[in-house]
């Protein structure tokens, strides 16, 4: 209730008690997180219940709290520990200054030292994100004359969560911009877009911008330093690869390798998962669906591999812990919006994502990690495939009707 009242102060001193919509958005935001509409639907033909669109998106981003923590201690480590190698004393710019002149260091073994490391290239990316969210949502309800548009802090933490640390600012705005418009917006916002604006902001990148994943330095940002991620070591050289560079299995479960920040951990992917099945934020269904897609497509590559196709041998258990799809199971392929709606449709969708992350995986050589395009694709496919399920639904209740009567 306290919150509540400060809220309403700010609103009434800085606006004079005026619209909800002049305010600005972080205000707005602030207050969206934590409350929903004072206005409530009481009477028939409207569902009457606690939960809206702007608390299921909160449990999302609540939901990738562990993989945050324990990606922002992963790449202050990978980093820390990258400068142990190069022998380097102190990072240039102003993260070096902040980390020496406070006294924090570049310890690998200190766990403040990784925390805040990893934290300073985080804070960046997400602000931009977010700032550049919020200019196009500010425009769109200017111009539609409509309330402000729900999801923007979703969407700009989750596209923070998927880039690398050391992503150019003006990259981050860009794939922004063109998630927010082209992805959201001109579809008439939350609620309505055909695929998630922060994987399409991204594969936008992946396109504009192919360094940003594929150029020196882009997973651990230290100055002159390169590491291969664990799944185009598998590419190339198989699991054994892999192991010769040092990385475990229990390595890329745990999240201690390079990666985005929020895609490192499928131990902090799993506990994000028991969250969202247990506040029935997202289908247990879908995520299921992408495991047992993912194992018979596996099997399937399994039986045809041959010598010299390293990738067709990777067991299933390794591609669990391989790459985003984790991350991707969890938070991209349950989105309530782009994905199918109906129960047996959910269990079709997982398994569609599942088989194309790992058909992408294996053939395509330019850029192998599946989950962002495999979500894309299916999510065009969605409304398909709810189509057909509500179609034989009415079939068969005909069927049983003519047989009835």
């Amino acid at each position: 209730m306290a919150l509540r009242r400060l809220l309403d102060d700010l609103k009434s001193r800085a606006f004079g008690g005026g619209p909800l919509q002049r305010a600005p958005p972080w205000l707005l935001m602030l207050e969206q997180f934590f409350y929903s509409s004072a206005e409530h639907n009481r009477a028939a033909p409207h569902i009457r219940d606690a939960a809206s669109v702007q608390g299921t998106l909160n449990n999302f981003v609540i939901a990738t709290i562990p993989c945050w923590l324990i990606g922002l201690w992963s790449l202050g480590y990978q980093s820390n520990l990258a400068m142990v190698e190069m022998e380097l004393t102190e990072l240039p710019g102003w993260r070096g200054g902040i980390l020496t002149g406070w006294g924090i260091g570049y310890d690998p073994e200190h766990l403040l030292a990784c925390f805040v490391h990893g934290f300073l290239y985080f804070v960046p990316v997400f602000l931009v994100a977010l700032l550049v969210g919020s200019f196009w949502d500010v425009v769109f309800s200017v111009v539609r004359r409509r309330p402000l548009d729900e999801g923007l802090l979703f969407f700009a933490w989750l596209f923070a969560l998927i880039l690398p640390a050391g992503a150019p600012l003006y990259q981050v705005g860009l794939g922004m911009t063109f998630g927010m418009v082209v992805g959201k917006h001109v579809y008439g916002g939350s609620g309505r877009y055909l695929v998630n604006p922060a994987i399409l902001g991204v594969t936008f990148l992946l396109f504009a911008y192919p360094d940003l994943v594929f150029g020196e330095s882009s997973w651990i940002p230290v100055p002159g330093f390169d590491q291969t991620p664990a799944l185009e070591l598998a590419a190339a050289g198989g699991i054994e690869a892999i192991l010769q560079s040092g990385l475990s299995w229990w390595d890329l479960f745990l999240g201690v390798r390079p990666g985005p920040i929020g895609v490192t951990s499928v131990l902090g992917c799993l506990l994000g998962a028991g969250y969202l099945i247990l506040t029935g934020t997202a289908s247990w269904r879908v995520m299921l669906g992408v495991l047992l897609g993912v194992v018979a497509t596996v099997f399937l590559f399994n039986g045809l591999a041959t010598a010299g196709n390293p990738v067709f041998e990777i067991l299933w258990i390794w591609h669990l812990v391989l790459g985003g799809l984790a991350f991707g199971t969890v938070f991209f392929a349950t989105d309530p919006v782009a994905g199918a709606m109906t129960d047996p449709g959910r269990w079709a969708f997982g398994v569609l994502v599942g088989l194309l992350v790992i058909v992408i995986r294996v053939t395509n050589p330019s850029y192998n990690e599946g989950i962002l395009f495999a979500v894309l694709l299916a999510s065009l496919f969605s409304p398909l495939i709810d189509f057909v399920v509500v179609e034989l639904n009415i079939r068969r209740r005909r069927r049983r009707v003519a047989e009835s009567g």
